[in-house]
Parts: structure tokens; sequence; C-alpha cells
């Protein structure tokens, strides 16, 4: 470590003169210039590309020398340099004789010097030179501790930087480090007196990347329009600065190269060996060691791409690589690797739509759950003719099941109409094949969109599918769980998510695992188990991190765990989580984003702030058409949110008629609820009975609640049962029946905090704020969510002791055991091993102070935990 005790210096402060003069309108590198004066590492490197600001940041660094510190400033100019010249250099600038120094005399003298020394070193010999680099890296090692050595370098030194960092005596900043940010662009708007429209700011750090240089030269004498202009069709200085600086002092085929690469949106070693014949390992190591413009774009350093103004430039150059043959080897590589997204992308760029619509034949169902997929085949289908995409049943099943992904349900429909042209087939077994793939498409869209004849068609594609058609089997299992959910049969649901899962892990489909557990989340979460819902939303996020970079089933989940956050009050994190979840569907262009929009609707609407809420409202209904979705899909769950703003806005009338009629046309239709909102109908049924309430006509809603609650408690659906405790409590509570009314909500407290429930409370809270308080008191300052989670444990109900006593998993068990189930069937459900829940039952017995199973549970619903 340098040391901090300053002795005389044999070396003299160069003048500021000396350093190089500052380009006007500079802007100050604050945070890297802290980051680079802070720091107490012996070597401080800057290695970047060309036009990255090393030496204005360098120059910035030296100016900021402190007076007792010796600085010595010499510019190499890039030029190559013997280890004797260097030292020959160094010696002149330390005021020392500069006759024959060697690397020996140099040393000597660096370690004379008595006080501490920065040495700055800007723009290192360009061109690879191990004599060099071999020289300066025995000097760091050898050199005393308080001499600081600072370094900037177009290229990285084949010193031994691993070693220096892990002892502490390195800081590199890379092109990426020295990239512009925000803040950056705009100091550097206002040095040049411009103003840009955010938009056209966030292009333009979108376009360069940050590059300083590409920067500058785009915004050189231009206005908005200049600007739009020049980062549409390319700019000439820029252009011109790259052959310069960039090019110059390349061979012709390292230039060539990078044309080839220019061309691809993304490289590896393997693939630049296809591509290259042979020397792609040697290109890209050479590629780094130059820092010219590579870019990582996963943590492994398996995947590059060039900096995009970079790769832009070289595209517009003049004399580049014809571009089909690069685009064709690419397909053949990316074919045989498996991944026929991006050989189709790379056909259409060689011109070969027939190659590219050969590769769409191999696309499966669960590569659509993957990254850009979707939108990548749609984009296509759009701008490919018609005629190929319908050019075979393959390729018109794997449309259909895009469609349905992102809730195009009509153009779905015409596509499964399609496969008739393909009927009969030559034999029977193709012709059962074609025919079940037509059931199952029916059945899933068909829930998709509601209809009752959707169990048929699923049952009936799971009879007919054989093992070459297991995704689409397991397609069938989720319709079918999704269309008991919807008719409160969870038991059912149960089974067939369990189905599902069995042939997700015989395949090793992880993605589908995850698809399934979406539902299964959502299930548990009726069922009162919020906690394990949580945990293994948790679990399938965890699955596809580091395997599945971008995925309609991710932004599922985390949509999932928004809601879970928010079912308990815990407002501020739910919006983060939501906002994390509406970025991911909508990157994917998945229907399911309007659970988040319908989530951020809810969040405005706890906090009071109903102009909020409405434009949320508004946006889920606008993005919805704008995305073709069918009113089928989101037009009842948007009413509903609708009928509970009017209620907080004591609009009471115009609350009951829209839940009344959303109800009547469901009813009418005979239309089950979509996807993700299984419980639309009972919760409409719940919400009239509020507004009945509210209204003033008690025994009709006591009425309709009675009958809500009996049918949630015989379907086990626990978390809908305590809404409707509370609603029912209140209903009494204004009938005057106070003593039955405060009982039904001592229990509906005990269950709520069990369930980790807290918006029926939260609703309960904004009519009878001073009966909760009464029921539910607190210190002051306290909120809802703290006086339900976190009571005095003198306060706590018979309801809420077991649940004290008992952790979430003991709970998820003595269920479980409640319905029947052996040890081995327990164990099979919670995904744990046997002895786990051995020693789960042998806790709740010492717990509940029973000795049988049959015991247990009858203590458990003494205290309410299962139910009436």
């Amino acid at each position: 470590m340098p040391t901090l005790a300053l002795a005389r210096s044999n070396a003299v402060p160069a003048p500021s003169a000396d350093l190089p003069r500052l380009p006007p309108a500079v802007i100050a590198r604050l945070p890297l210039e802290q980051r680079l004066l802070a720091s107490e590492a012996r070597l401080r490197l800057l290695c970047a590309p060309a036009g990255a600001g090393k030496s204005v940041l360098l120059g910035q660094c030296a100016r900021q020398t402190p007076a007792a510190v010796a600085r010595l400033w010499l510019d190499l100019g890039g030029r190559s340099l013997t280890p004797a010249q260097l030292c020959t250099r160094l010696a002149a600038a330390l005021q020392q004789p500069a006759t024959d120094v060697n690397e020996a005399a140099l040393l000597e003298m660096l370690q004379a010097h008595s006080g501490r020394l920065w040495i700055f070193l800007d723009d290192y010999p360009r061109q690879p030179d191990g004599e060099l680099d071999a020289c300066l890296d025995r000097l760091f090692a050898a050199a005393p501790a308080q001499i600081t050595w600072w370094v900037a370098s177009r290229r990285t030194p084949a010193w031994n930087l691993p070693r220096l960092l892990l002892q502490g005596d390195l800081l590199e900043l890379e092109g990426q480090d020295l990239a512009l940010d925000e803040a950056g662009l705009a100091e550097l708007l206002t040095a040049l007196q411009l103003n840009l429209g955010e938009d056209l700011g966030q292009r333009l750090l979108q376009s360069s990347e940050g590059w300083l240089a590409a920067i500058r030269l785009l915004l050189l004498d231009a206005d908005e329009d200049a600007l739009r202009q020049r980062l549409q069709a390319g700019c000439p200085l820029l252009r011109d600065y790259v052959q310069r600086e960039v090019l110059a002092d390349l061979d012709d085929e390292l230039r060539s190269d990078l044309h080839a690469l220019a061309l691809l949106p993304r490289f590896s070693a393997p693939l630049c060996e296809h591509l290259l014949e042979g020397r792609g390992s040697e290109l890209l190591a050479e590629l780094q060691r130059r820092q010219l413009f590579v870019r990582r774009l996963d943590s492994s350093g398996t995947w590059f791409r060039l900096w995009r103004p970079l790769a832009a430039v070289l595209r517009s150059l003049p004399g580049g690589l014809v571009p089909a043959p690069v685009h064709v080897r690419a397909c053949q590589w990316f074919a045989r690797h498996g991944d026929i997204r991006e050989a189709v992308e790379h056909a259409l760029q060689a011109g070969q739509v027939e190659v590219a619509v050969n590769y769409l034949q191999r696309f499966s169902q669960e590569q659509l759950l993957q990254g850009h997929s979707v939108a990548q085949l749609l984009q296509w289908r759009e701008e490919l003719p018609a005629w190929l995409f319908a050019s075979s049943p393959r390729l018109i099943v794997l449309q259909a099941w895009a469609l349905i992904i992102c809730a195009r349900f009509d153009e779905a429909r015409a596509c499964t109409e399609a496969l008739t042209h393909f009927l009969p087939q030559p034999d029977a077994r193709r012709q059962r094949k074609l025919l079940a793939h037509w059931q199952a498409l029916s059945g899933v869209l068909a829930r998709q969109c509601g209809r009752r004849d959707a169990r048929q068609h699923c049952l009936e594609a799971l009879q007919a599918l054989d093992d070459s058609g297991w995704s689409q089997r397991i397609l069938c299992y989720q319709a079918l769980a999704q269309q008991y959910l919807a008719e409160n049969a969870l038991d059912q649901a149960r089974q067939a998510l369990d189905e599902g899962l069995r042939l997700s892990r015989l395949h090793g489909s992880l993605i589908y695992e995850a698809l399934l557990n979406t539902d299964r989340c959502l299930l548990l979460e009726m069922q009162g188990e919020a906690g394990r819902a949580a945990e293994l939303a948790e679990q399938s996020l965890a699955l596809l991190r580091g395997r599945v970079s971008h995925s309609p089933v991710v932004g599922r989940l985390l949509l999932l765990r928004a809601s879970l956050l928010a079912r308990q009050g815990l407002d501020e994190t739910a919006r983060q989580a939501y906002r994390q979840g509406l970025q991911e569907a909508e990157f994917c262009e998945d229907a399911y984003t309007i659970s988040g929009y319908l989530g951020q609707v809810e969040l405005a609407e706890a906090c009071g702030d109903l102009d909020e809420a409405y434009q949320w409202l508004q946006k889920a209904e606008r993005v919805m058409q704008c995305s073709h979705v069918p009113e089928v899909r989101y037009r009842g769950v948007l009413q509903l949110q609708a009928g509970r703003l009017l209620l907080r806005q004591e609009q009471y009338g115009r609350a009951r008629e829209v839940f009344a009629q959303t109800l009547q046309q469901l009813q009418q239709r005979q239309q089950l609820a979509p996807s993700g909102f299984y419980d639309l109908l009972p919760h409409l049924r719940r919400y009239l009975a509020v507004s009945d309430l509210l209204l003033g006509h008690h025994a009709a809603a006591e009425h309709a609640l009675r009958l809500l609650l009996d049918e949630c408690q015989m379907a086990g659906h626990r978390s809908l049962s305590c809404e409707c405790r509370v609603a029912l409590a209140e209903s009494l509570l204004l009938q005057g029946h106070d003593e039955q009314a405060e009982a039904l909500l001592q229990q509906a407290l005990g269950e709520a905090r069990q369930l980790r429930l807290l918006r029926p409370l939260l609703e309960l809270q904004q009519r009878q704020p001073q009966w909760l308080e009464r029921l539910l008191p607190g210190e002051a300052g306290q909120s809802l969510h703290q006086r339900l989670f976190q009571p005095p444990p003198t306060l706590d109900e018979p309801a809420s002791a077991g649940t004290a006593l008992l952790s979430s998993r003991e709970l998820a068990v003595l269920q479980l055991i409640a319905q029947g189930c052996s040890n081995q069937e327990i164990a099979d459900r919670l995904f744990i091993s046997l002895h786990t829940v051995k020693t789960h039952a042998r806790r709740i017995n010492v717990k509940l102070g029973v000795q049988r199973r049959t015991q247990a549970v009858a203590m458990a619903k003494a205290y309410g935990l299962m139910g009436d």
C-alpha cells in the first residue's frame, strides 16, 4: 500500500502546461475520477477502444495530483517503443542522466526516489510488443510501493493482470466503464448548449452505446433534425473517424473478419471458427487484446457482439463482404446447434426463404416460450408470403400456438380451420395425429375463450396424442386444470396439474414445469396456502434462472409474485415486483400483461389515488385493444375493477349496475372466467352482495353471502371464504347483530392472519374503521398490515393460536393429513422426503398436544385452521 508519509521528491512535478489540452465543452467524469483517485491500487489501467475518453480522463486525474505528490506525464502517442527507449524517456522525465538507460538503471532511479510519485503513461503502444510488456510488468513488481502507475491503452497489454488484481494492486476500467450514461449525456448537452427531447436522447445513447467519440461527432454542429438524419442514414464524420482511428492499423484479413462479424447480432468462438475457416478463436482473442469494440453478452464470456456504432459503420463502408455467404454459414451453424430461431433469421437475411421455412418446421412449442420467439415468429408471418406459412400442418399448428400465447384468438381459430385442408391424410396414423393436434388446439383455444366445451376437446386429444406429442399433452393438462379452476373444482385441477408436471419432468422440460407451476401457485393461493405459493413461485424462477434469459413464463411468475406480495399489503415491494413482471411480459408480448396493469390498479386504489388507478385501468384496456386481444380475455376483469373503484367512490348504485351487468353477460353466454382470473364469477357475486349491503338491502346481501360462503367452503376455496366472512360480518353489524358480527369477524381475522390476506380487511377499514380498530387494536401509528400480522401475543385469538404454534409447512402437511393422504402421498405433493413428512407429523402432534393424526385434525379445526 502507498505510504502516507511524504518525503522530499527527487522529481519535479510536471506543470499543467505539459498535460494534454482538454477538448472544448469537456465534461467532468466525477464518478470515474473519484473511483480512480480514491483507489490505493499501484496500477490504474484505462484499457478501452479509441475515442472512449481515456486521455482526457487521465489528464483530469493528473490535474488533481496532490501538491506533495510528484507527477510525471509521458504521452507515448501509441507508437512502437523498445524497452530501452521507454526507460530513457522515463529517466529524462525524472531529470536523471538519460544516456544508455536500461531497465536495471531505471529501477535504481525509482528505488532511490524517496517520496510519492504518480507516473502517467498515455496512449500506450498499440501494436503488441512482448518485450515492452514484459519490461513494464517487471517494473510494476519491483518498483517501490510509493510509486503509482497510471496507464491509458487501446490494447490489453500482456501483463500479469490477474496477479496484480489478486494483490489489490490493480484497478482497471474498460470500454463499458467509460461509456457515457444519461447523466453524462445531459452534462455534455448542457456544455454544448443543445436541447434534445428525451426520446431522441435515449435513441442517441442506445445507438452509440455511450461511445464518447461517436456521440460528440454525431452532435457536432447538429440540431435535432440533423441528429435524427445522422442516426438514420449514418454520419460521414464518424465513418471517417472509424477508418482512420480503428481500421487504419489493421491488416486486410483482420478488417475482413470485422466486416463479417458486423453482420452478426452475436458471435462466439465456435461460430467464428465455422465462419472464418479455423481462425475464429485467434480472432476473438485478438479483438479482445486490441480492444476492438467487442462487448460481452454473458458473464461466462461465451457470446459477444460488436458495439452497435462500429458495426453500423462497417456495414456502410464500401468494399465490405457480401452479406449472403456470411448469413448462410451462420444459418448452418445455428441449425446444427439446435438454435432454430437464429438459423431462420440468418436464412432470411441470406434471402433463402425456402430454407428458412424448412427450419421453421423444426420449431417446437417449447421454444415459443423462450425469449422473443413468439413476436419473432409472428413478424416473419407478416413479412413472408402467406402460402409459405400455410404450406404444412406443422407450420399452421406452430402459428396457432404462438397466436394463443399472445391471445389473438380469432387468428388462432382461423389456423385450426386451415388444418382441414390437409384432410384426409395418406394413412390412418397420420390422420389420427393431425386430428389429435386439432383437438388439442381447439381445447386450449376454447379454454382461453372461456367456453365450456374445452374439457371435451382436451380429453379427446389426450386419448389420441402419442408420446411424440408430449408437449401438446402437457398443454391439454394445463387447459383442463384451468377449466377446473374456473369451475371451482380445485381437487380436479390439482390432479390435472400433477399429470402435467409428471410429463414435464419425464421429458426434462423446465419451461413447461414452470408454466404449470404458475397455475399451481394460483391453486395454492385459492386454497389458502399463500406461503407455499410464494415459495413455489421462487423455486420456479430459480429453475429458469441462468437457463432462459427471457420468457413469457418468467413474466407470469414475476407478476404472480407481485400479486402475492400485494395480498399481504406490502404495497411498495409489490409495486416494484409488478414493474419487473410487466417489463418481462411486455418484452415477450404476452397477454398476461393485463394482470400487471390490474395489480397496479389495486395498489393505486389501496393508496387512495383513484386518478392513478383509472389511468392504469385505461392503459390496460388500450394495450389489450392495440394487441388485438379479444374482449372475452379481459372485459370481465376490467369491469370488476371498475366496479370496485366505484364502490371506493361511494357510488354504490353504479357499482351494483356494473357488477350485475357483467355477471349477467357471463352467465347468459355460459362463459367461464379467463385464465389467471379463475375466481372472477364468485368475486362478481361477492361484490354484488356488498353493493346491496351498502345500498341498504341487508337481508338480500346476507343471503347471497351465506350461499357463496357455503359454496367456497365446499370447494376448499379458503381465500374467498375469508373474504365472504368479512363481508358477512359487516352485514350482521349493519343489521344490529353485534355479537354475531364480532364473533364472525374474529374468526375471519384469525383466518386472514393465517392466509396472509389483507385485501378484504382494507376494504372493511375504509367503511367501518372504528369497528375494526376496536376488534384489531394496535399501537399508535401501526398500519393495518402490522396490526394483523404482528399482533401482541396476549391479543391472539384461538384461531391464530394454532397459526403461531405451527409453521407454514406444518400447516400444509396437516391439510393433506385431513384429506386422508398417506405419508408418501404428502411427500410427493410437497416435494419433500418421507422422513421430513414423518418429522412434521410428529412435531404437529407435540405442538397440538395430541397422540394421533385424527386428533391433530380435530384440534386444528377447533383452532380454526381447517375451516368449518
